[in-house]
């Protein structure tokens, strides 16, 4: 049986390093659950009794490092929407509306949240469409010396799902087979047949991209690409309901040229979500944010950057209870995936990245939290859109 603990901090903890640590903490055990702050000193989660000992000197240990790393920082607001002066809710249970959970993060839409979702998607790859971008149809595995690559298995080892099978061995395939036959699942010695990944799913659409670049210059103009596709991170104890998947969707728009070009870029990208905040109603703010790390040596010092160097921008939406989802981001990457896949623009030197990421089944649980499930009920935007004429 889990039950409620809490640690306490020597000083206030602002939201920003609030935030921060509860992402890490997460990663602690798979067996610690429900982790917020009750105050701005209280960080509470739960965990079974008989694991407290080895669980709560941890938790302990890393909200005193992040909170040691990251106390200097403000976090910046770079946009406000109106709703967030009068945020409104529907009620509790309106987000699970035409959604069925079929496994662990793993939801299937149906409905009204369906329609949702293509609307989300649709009027996402407009925005794409104002800087002419090519679409682009990317597969949903991806090569683990990519992810190795995007320094994927140093900063999120966490997070990935790999792909594998079993070994090309017809003894290895009849054993499996043999123990298998009459079992409803997966029995403990099933990956000792499996090789050796050579792909996982992928935890980012826009990888692939870099990747189909590899080697290359770009011209002066840089290029642009409208993504969209199925991603996949393991959460672990964050995976709940639409607002944390194991399986999810992201359409995507990623601007690859000079540091300039694709900072002029984003700026624009966050002129047109800040007017669809507004013309959508949705109670957000555009903040600087960070990626979840992993809980390594140099993982604060990675947050830090990110946050003080305004790299990472999260469209951030309000739910019942002031509790807070990134429902999309704006990254510049700076050079990264340029030195990382060799990638240059001709009279600029290594390749700059931005990404303006919409995470579409996260945009269709804040819409329902705040607005509801009557149609009727919603804005004029969306009750007259092509999905619910």
């Amino acid at each position: 049986m889990n039950l409620r603990h809490s640690v306490s901090l020597a000083q206030p903890a602002n939201d920003m390093v609030q935030e921060e640590i509860v992402k890490q903490v997460a990663h602690v055990s798979r067996d610690i659950a429900a982790i917020r702050f009750d105050d701005p000193t209280t960080l509470s989660f739960e965990a079974p009794a008989g694991q407290l000992d080895e669980i709560r000197p941890r938790v302990a240990t890393i909200a005193t490092k992040v909170q040691r790393g990251l106390r200097s920082l403000q976090r910046v607001v770079a946009y406000r929407s109106k709703s967030m002066d009068a945020p409104r809710f529907g009620d509790r249970n309106e987000t699970s509306d035409g959604v069925v959970f079929l496994g662990r993060g793993q939801a299937l839409l149906r409905g009204n949240a369906l329609r949702l979702f293509n609307y989300f998607d649709r009027t996402f790859a407009e925005i794409g469409k104002a800087f002419h971008v090519e679409d682009v149809r990317v597969p949903t595995l991806i090569p683990t010396s990519t992810l190795a690559r995007c320094d994927y298995f140093r900063s999120f080892p966490h997070l990935v799902t790999f792909a594998t099978h079993l070994t090309e061995d017809s003894g290895v395939i009849e054993d499996f087979r043999a123990r298998h036959a009459k079992r409803d699942d997966l029995d403990d010695h099933a990956l000792g047949g499996m090789t050796t990944p050579e792909a996982g799913l992928s935890p980012a659409v826009c990888y692939h991209a870099y990747a189909m670049h590899a080697g290359e210059e770009l011209a002066e103009e840089g290029v642009s690409y409208g993504i969209c596709g199925k991603c996949f991170r393991y959460e672990a104890s964050e995976i709940s309901d639409l607002r944390r998947l194991w399986d999810f969707t992201m359409r995507e728009v990623v601007f690859m040229g000079s540091r300039d070009l694709v900072l002029e870029k984003r700026r624009r990208a966050m002129d047109f979500v800040s007017e669809f905040l507004e013309t959508h109603e949705v109670a957000a703010e555009i903040r600087t944010a960070s990626d979840p790390f992993f809980i390594a040596p140099d993982a604060v010092a990675k947050t830090y950057f990110q946050l003080s160097s305004d790299t990472k921008y999260e469209i951030s939406a309000l739910l019942p209870g002031g509790a807070r989802m990134a429902v999309g981001s704006l990254n510049h990457h700076s050079d990264f995936f340029g030195r990382a896949f060799d990638v240059s623009v001709r009279g600029a030197g290594a390749m700059h990245s931005v990404c303006v990421a919409f995470g579409l089944e996260r945009w269709v649980h804040a819409f329902l939290a705040q607005h509801g499930s009557h149609v009727r009920e919603w804005p004029a935007v969306v009750r007259n859109s092509a999905e619910f004429a």
